[in-house]
């Protein structure tokens, strides 16, 4: 018998934590959402406690199927028994439920009272044009943050096009550079397993030195290769040219969606375009394995020739992607004194680090 008075979706709804046990039927509601983002994949999360965050996954069930959630990453701040929420390209749900969302909201505060946390940051596959959520997320007590943390702006390429129709849309430069990889018989190979790993590395090391730009220590790849590539979330692939790797690229893989993460090229051979043959190589294999959509990752929101990615964009834009904005990140503070103390330290540690490793105040993210 119904109770009156009770909104029977309220009634129904119970928001809990996720544990292994749930491990597919969390991946298969992320992977089936709208952006199946990897970064709130349950490997994901045991990926990122490799390197001191501590994953931490909410979710919102009715009649025991998940229909929101978030894959929370906890931090406890130095020095303090405090700590920092993160949900990379998250929360996930239909934001047009204000229900749903403050029902997750509602128990990632409650946990985040656990933690003493000062904030919750969260930075979810919402297109920038979408003012109904911005207000939601701005009436829920949430602050637009103009310093991010994944990429706003990304190519999508629409892999359901044939190839001849997706070649056919690239600047022509892009497919001059395609063909002519091919002419000087660059040779693309997948070396997803631990030599692979190794090679793609070394060059990816090379091209932060060259490019100045911070890596994680080999560690974090080799935990890459175990948690996310060999659980058949991503793969390497290889240039070469006269026998030897000279380029590569690092994907990731998840539900309809393939990204590109990382990627690495040597100084040497440059002009055989080892780049340009490394994606129409993965654009061709995700196709075939029936993936829908390539995302080229990150891009300059505003892209003018003195920012540092200007570069980037340039070769990314000749492949002629659908670009995106998303709305970027949001922070809901918990303690307001702690919460003002960290957003600055954390801007002033961030602009002297980019100053040791530039040699200027630099913010590739930034807008």
């Amino acid at each position: 018998m119904k109770q009156s008075g009770i909104d029977d979706t309220i009634f129904f709804m119970e928001a809990r934590n996720v544990d292994e046990n749930l491990r597919a039927a969390w991946n298969q509601f992320v992977a089936c959402s709208q952006a199946s983002p990897i970064l709130q994949s349950y490997e994901w999360g045991e990926l990122k406690s490799c390197s001191g965050w501590q994953p931490i996954r909410i979710a919102v069930f009715d009649g025991g199927e998940i229909i929101a959630g978030a894959s929370i990453l906890k931090r406890k701040i130095p020095y303090l028994s405090r700590s920092i929420f993160y949900a990379p390209r998250g929360p996930i749900l239909d934001f047009k439920d204000g229900k749903v969302f403050d029902k997750l909201l509602e128990a990632i505060v409650l946990e985040a009272e656990k933690y003493k946390a000062i904030l919750i940051k969260i930075d979810p596959f919402v297109l920038e044009e979408n003012k109904e959520v911005i207000q939601m997320l701005k009436s829920r007590g949430f602050i637009r943050k103009r310093k991010q943390i994944q990429p706003r702006a990304t190519l999508h390429i629409d892999l359901t096009k044939n190839l001849e129709d997706i070649i056919a849309s690239f600047e022509e430069k892009t497919r001059y550079n395609v063909k002519l990889s091919k002419r000087k018989g660059v040779n693309i190979t997948e070396a997803s397993n631990d030599e692979g790993m190794e090679i793609f590395y070394k060059m990816y090391r090379e091209t932060g030195t060259r490019d100045r730009f911070l890596i994680h220590p080999a560690s974090y790849y080799r935990h890459i290769k175990k948690l996310i590539i060999d659980k058949g979330f991503g793969n390497i692939f290889l240039a070469h040219y006269e026998g030897s790797p000279i380029a590569g690229v690092l994907i990731f893989t998840f539900g309809e969606k393939v990204w590109y993460m990382y990627g690495a090229s040597k100084r040497e051979h440059r002009n055989v375009m080892p780049n340009h043959a490394l994606h129409w190589h993965v654009i061709k294999w995700a196709k075939e394995k029936g993936f829908k959509i390539y995302d080229l990752w990150g891009i300059p929101v505003k892209p003018s020739e003195d920012h540092p990615l200007w570069g980037v964009y340039r070769f990314k834009k000749g492949f002629n992607g659908r670009l995106t904005k998303l709305i970027g990140v949001y922070d809901k503070p918990l303690n307001s004194i702690y919460y003002h103390v960290f957003d600055k330290g954390l801007a002033l540690w961030q602009g002297l680090r980019s100053l040791v490793t530039k040699g200027k105040i630099s913010d590739s993210l930034g807008e």
